[in-house]
């Protein structure tokens, strides 16, 4: 028998193992709750990593389409205007009124266009209701018409057998309609072509008078046709009526609002260019500025249809200035509205007038500084340094552009920190202009901000402006850096004081020597005088910002901006827009439908360029003579490219219509709905339309698009009413996107997005009112998946007459158009450089008068050239976006010539920009003498001999002009033309006076200037070479 204490240590050990065991399960129950939670937590950490790469991809997409908050809200607003029109139409008092053209609304409120800026949208429209009034009168005279044709050649039988808006066909009737629409079709579309503010007002016009000439020879009298015009008037007023209340009360837009957007977008473009060449006077210090792009066979040069390949920091730089270019012409566009518009606001007419002036002053200087690379690659062609090596020959080796690019590389070293404090300046003077004139709002500010990094005023804080004009004089001192370690390197020896007192005092500094390290004293002197270019353009540059942010201060210290006020345009200014409204003017983005082979906007060139001479009658002297005068205008207007126009869309809306003239077709045309065939044929053909098979097909496209989101909209939320309406809304707002983002493809958006509508909208309304009032009208009930189908294919129909009529009889092609406007473009090219020789002249005859004075000769040339300046910014826009396209062409024949297109292109707009900064650079020298730098008894002698040396030549403007009426008349150049010959303006100086050019006036600020003057002068004229080429 075990004793007490065996049982109490059997007990205990069986305990304790127990224990153990316990321990043990819960260790690994432990361990295998960890491993398991582990595991959820890696799946967890995976599945959230998957979701966060692929939200990371949906943003990039997202963000690669454009699409920030603005853009998004802007989509919506336009596919507000037609999903209230289908929405409303669910009302019994709106469906017992509108009846069988209730879709009709949505259709006319989709070409409302509620997303223009309200300014535009309200002269927009005034004119859509004018021509609708005008159409419902016309149409009334037009059915007046019809009516009495079928009484006056009907018999009392057959009149009886029909119905007041279903009477038998009668051939009279029929044929006075088809006069009429004819008539009508051709004046406005001829009166479309001349004005291109009507481009949407006319498709209305046209929208009302065809569906007029369906049912204009079916009508028995004219209670029938009153009833149908007013239907169709009430129906187009209220689509009209609710895209004006969503466009101005539905997150409402002024231009005012995108005027301002788009001057804060010119501020950072130009601090983008600004940073870009910092980036490349970086390269500069070590790369060779003269190379070539590489390839992999070095007998051929890197050439793409844009021209020749620069390195990525030059493409940067030419890339940020179009952008800037492209900016000032849209800004050029919407200012005019901008300061015609009612608003409450801060800035005035004129401060925005004024705050676009100076942006205006600051492009001229900085885009002449994107030159630098545009020179080098001249100095390389002009030496040939940059010729593909020969096929199985060696690389010969040039000591002397080796040389060069060492001289650069420790010019652009030496020149490194002047510059790039310069132009970190001239950023943060730019930056401290948006923050006053508060087109951008400040960044917010952290909390562990340095205190040494804050010690100098940033941009927007009181004291920047004093900063600011204390850094712009610093650079004065900074920039004679470059002048001495290039004299240096000249083996040129300045005196310690030589840029602290005038250059009489030092009369011994030697000239450059005629043979230094092998580089001859030209070469010498063009690196000075580039040297010299981009200081001036610099300190230009820095001194117009300057002016900025005065100008900026002055309407802070002036109260403007502390509050908002109501702002009236004044009553000349509200008198100009009522004229305009019916005046050919430059026409803009939103005034036309947009097109792939049509050209973005155009412009009226004056009427030297439109208006020729005639050579065959001599100025009217009497009373008959006037009016015979005046009776000739009809032919001329009838003979003109815009008649041409009308006559063509005319003659393609008759090729479909014809199907209702016929009495065995005519019911089948009402029933197959042809009238939208006829639609299509007017908004196709715009005026300056090609034969396009690109453009056919995305028309199609466009169409297809809209049966595929139809069908979706009605079938996903079970064919119920309230979901149909709900997807309508998101569907039309995702295609919103293209007219919004992509203009050249706008016309496929709104074919789109009326077709949607117009589908879902018309089963809505047979759902509303009833198949048999929808079929009253003679039109055939189809379900959606068969309405799409012949909506499609009545499109098509239409779109491919229209692609016939518009190369038969012959063709208005996207060449003869770009070829057209390239000469147009060689025009205003000639007129700029007229206007820009003129001022030039007038300044260095001291006759240029108050600026102040509208009257003075400087003021109007100040005005015309800004004006042709802004014109061909438009055109030259036009051209490049025109030219890209050309790419989706399908050509018969031999090739395009793209590549030499593209670079008369090129030329052009260089010898634009390098006569702005000639412009820009006589006014500086006119303004020079006020400093204690300057030396006046050499500036005087100095603006003495370049007015008699002939800064400009009216040679360039004669040549400019034929090559235009070459280009644009398809005809050769005269025989023996004599082309401007490359001069040196350097060598006239001297030749004037042998002394005015020597070295010991470099630091004088005329002799910067002077280097602009000298190489705008040399460039243009190589441009022009390269033209006549």
């Amino acid at each position: 028998m075990p004793s007490p204490l065996d049982s109490a240590q059997s007990s205990s050990s069986s305990s304790s193992s127990l224990g153990y065991g316990e321990d043990a399960a819960r260790a690994t129950a432990a361990a295998t709750a960890a491993a398991t939670a582990a595991a959820a937590a890696a799946a967890a950490e995976a599945k959230q990593k998957r979701q966060w790469k692929f939200f990371g991809k949906v943003k990039s997409i997202w963000k690669g389409l454009g699409i920030d908050r603005p853009t998004f809200l802007l989509m919506m607003k336009g596919a507000l205007a037609p999903t209230i029109c289908v929405a409303i139409y669910q009302s019994d008092a709106i469906s017992s009124q509108f009846n069988t053209v209730g879709y009709l609304v949505s259709v006319i409120s989709v070409l409302g266009f509620s997303i223009m800026p309200r300014a535009k949208f309200i002269q927009m429209m005034v004119l859509d209701i004018l021509a609708v009034c005008v159409a419902t009168a016309v149409a009334l005279l037009m059915m007046y018409s019809c009516v009495k044709a079928r009484q006056h050649t009907e018999s009392a039988a057959d009149a009886a057998s029909g119905g007041a808006s279903s009477a038998p066909y009668n051939a009279s009737a029929t044929a006075v309609s088809a006069v009429w629409l004819f008539f009508q079709i051709y004046v406005v579309h001829t009166f479309r072509a001349k004005f291109q503010q009507f481009q949407f007002p006319v498709i209305i016009y046209s929208i009302v008078a065809n569906v007029i000439f369906t049912y204009a020879s079916r009508l028995a009298n004219m209670t029938a046709a009153i009833t149908l015009a007013l239907k169709l008037l009430e129906a187009s007023l209220t689509g009209l009526a609710i895209a004006t209340g969503v466009s101005l009360f539905i997150l409402p837009m002024s231009t005012r609002g995108v005027v301002f957007n788009q001057m804060a977008a010119y501020i950072e473009s130009l601090r983008a260019a600004l940073n870009a060449h910092t980036a490349y006077f970086e390269t500069l210090e070590k790369d060779d500025m003269f190379g070539r792009a590489e390839t992999y066979d070095s007998t051929v040069e890197k050439v793409t249809d844009k021209g020749k390949v620069y390195s990525p920091e030059a493409q940067a730089i030419r890339t940020a200035c179009q952008k800037v270019t492209e900016l000032h012409a849209k800004i050029h566009g919407d200012l005019t509205f901008a300061k015609r518009e009612f608003a409450i606001g801060k800035l005035g007419p004129d401060d925005i007038q004024g705050t676009f002036r100076y942006l205006r002053q600051i492009m001229i200087p900085v885009v002449g500084l994107s030159f630098i690379v545009d020179i080098f690659q001249r100095l390389s062609d002009y030496n040939k340094w940059n010729q593909p090596i020969e096929a199985n020959g060696a690389a010969i080796p040039d000591t002397v552009r080796q040389r060069v690019r060492e001289e650069w590389n420790e010019i652009m070293r030496a020149v490194h920190d002047p510059f790039s404090s310069m132009i970190h300046t001239i950023d943060e003077g730019l930056r401290h202009v948006s923050l006053a004139l508060e087109l951008t709002r400040p960044a917010k500010k952290s909390d562990d901000s340095d205190v040494e990094a804050t010690a100098n005023p940033k941009p927007g804080e009181k004291g920047f402006p004093a900063y600011y004009a204390r850094k712009i004089r610093d650079f004065k001192y900074a920039k004679r850096i470059a002048l001495r370690s290039w004299s240096e390197e000249k083996g040129i020896t300045l005196p310690p004081d030589f840029f602290e007192h005038p250059s009489s005092v030092h009369l011994d500094v030697d000239d450059i020597p005629a043979d230094s390290f092998g580089v001859g004293r030209d070469r010498s002197r063009r690196q000075l005088y580039m040297i010299l270019y981009v200081e001036q353009l610099l300190e230009s540059t820095g001194h117009v910002v300057h002016d900025f942010i005065q100008f900026a201060d002055e309407k802070i210290a002036s109260g403007k901006l502390a509050r908002n006020r109501l702002i009236i345009p004044g009553s000349k200014r509200l008198l100009k827009w009522v004229i305009s409204a019916f005046k050919a003017e430059d026409s803009h983005e939103e005034d036309n439908l947009g097109d792939i082979s049509s050209q973005n906007n155009i412009l009226q060139l004056g009427e030297a360029y439109r208006h020729r001479k005639d050579p065959e009658h001599l100025p009217p002297e009497n009373t008959l003579q006037k009016i015979g005068d005046k009776v000739r205008l009809i032919p001329s207007a009838l003979r003109s490219p815009e008649s041409a126009y009308g006559f063509r869309v005319a003659c393609a809306t008759m090729t479909v219509a014809v199907v209702a003239l016929l009495h065995d077709t005519q019911n089948f045309f009402v029933k197959q709905r042809f009238v939208w065939a006829m639609i299509m044929v007017n908004m196709s053909m715009s005026p300056t339309s090609g034969q396009s098979i690109f453009g056919f097909v995305l028309r199609i496209l466009g169409t297809v698009i809209s049966l595929v989101l139809s069908i979706l909209a009605w079938y996903i939320p079970g064919q119920k009413t309230p979901g149909i309406i709900v997807f309508l809304f998101i569907f039309l707002t995702c295609v919103f996107y293209v007219p919004i983002k992509l203009f050249r493809f706008r016309i496929i958006g709104i074919i789109t997005i009326i077709s949607t509508s117009m589908i879902v909208g018309y089963e809505l309304e047979v759902r509303k009112i009833g198949q048999d009032v929808a079929t009253s009208n003679g039109q055939q009930y189809y379900p959606i998946y068969l309405l799409g189908p012949y909506r499609l294919a009545t499109v098509a129909g239409g779109i491919a007459v229209a692609f016939i009529w518009t190369f038969f009889p012959y063709p208005i092609s996207e060449h003869s158009v770009l070829r057209q406007s390239l000469g147009a473009s060689l025009y205003l090219l000639a007129n700029y450089y007229s206007v820009i020789h003129e001022t030039v002249s007038a300044r260095m005859r001291g006759d240029e008068g108050d600026l102040a004075l509208k009257t003075s000769s400087g003021r109007r040339l100040m005005k015309a050239r800004n004006k042709v300046f802004s014109k061909q910014m438009l055109m030259l826009n036009n051209l490049r976006t025109y030219a890209g396209f050309l790419n989706w062409e399908v050509a018969i024949g031999g090739r395009f010539p793209k590549k030499r297109y593209n670079s008369i292109i090129t030329c052009i707009e260089n010898i634009v920009s390098y006569l702005s900064l000639l412009g820009y650079a006589s006014d500086t020298l006119l303004q020079l003498g006020n400093d204690e730098e300057s030396d006046s008894i050499w500036l005087h002698d100095f603006r003495r001999l370049v007015s008699s040396a002939r800064v400009t030549t009216h040679e360039i403007t004669t040549v400019l002009c034929l090559l235009s009426a070459s280009i644009t008349n398809q005809q050769p150049l005269p025989p023996y033309l004599k082309t401007p010959r490359p001069y040196s303006f350097s060598k006239r100086l001297e030749a004037l006076d042998k002394d005015i050019l020597s070295l010991r006036h470099i630091a004088e600020p005329g002799f910067a200037t002077f280097s602009v003057l000298q190489i705008s002068t040399r460039c243009i004229v190589g441009d022009v070479e390269r033209l006549m080429r």
